[in-house]
């Protein structure tokens, strides 16, 4: 039986590296946070660089993280340890094709289920261009008595 939405706070930090050179990314947003027995799910908007909203959906399964954004842009792309998995890029300036090659997922829930911390570890292909190493990392916490 999944639980009542629980209102968070979502910090997530994508850094993105090739030989040549690095960028961070960095979303704090409100959020909602679900979960039953083996299933997490956040749900927060975020604002891009042009002002537009995405929503995103982050999905933490035993087996697989899912994060599907829509609005603005979209794409629904999967990690699964040691797999590669195919997905498009739906953007307003063209379409891609993502090719992720997961090497590590490790979830947590810390402080009496307070708080949470998702990392990730892959590799991104976007139509054929060289993989470019990411490193994931979305933490929730927990507001108010909610």
């Amino acid at each position: 039986m999944a639980t009542k939405p629980t209102n968070v706070k979502v910090t997530l930090k994508t850094i993105i590296s090739d030989p040549e050179e690095r960028e961070q990314i960095d979303v704090v947003a409100n959020g909602k946070f679900y979960s039953n027995e083996d299933t997490y799910v956040l749900l927060f908007n975020e604002t891009v660089e042009d002002g537009n909203s995405v929503r995103n959906m982050v999905t933490i399964g035993s087996e697989k993280v899912a994060i599907k954004r829509s609005g603005h842009v979209k794409m629904n792309q999967i990690f699964k340890k040691d797999q590669i998995t195919e997905s498009t890029y739906y953007h307003p300036f063209g379409t891609m094709r993502m090719e992720t090659n997961t090497q590590e997922i490790a979830f947590e829930e810390v402080e009496g289920k307070t708080k949470g911390k998702l990392t990730i570890t892959y590799m991104l292909r976007l139509n054929e261009q060289d993989p470019t190493k990411h490193d994931l990392v979305l933490t929730y916490e927990r507001k108010g008595n909610s």
